[in-house]
């Protein structure tokens, strides 16, 4: 979110958190800085980490899927 800080983020997570939640529907939030994981940890690591706290597969397949195509700088 360029130009906005990390107040502007927590305030926009929030409300999606409470809309969310008055219509009864699942919200599923994620944060992964893949630069720094992809360099230090196996793809693989962490698939299974995911795996291991019973993250569905739907999403375990949507982060592996960042990966896909990435390059290290």
């Amino acid at each position: 979110m360029k130009g906005k800080g990390t107040t502007d983020a927590i305030f926009i997570v929030r409300q999606m958190q409470e809309k969310f939640r008055a219509k009864g529907k699942k919200l599923y939030l994620g944060c992964v800085h893949l630069e720094k994981a992809s360099d230090r940890v196996s793809r693989e690591v962490i698939r299974w980490a995911m795996h291991k706290l019973g993250v569905e597969e739907w999403l375990v397949s949507a982060v592996m899927s960042m990966h896909t195509g990435a390059k290290h700088l």
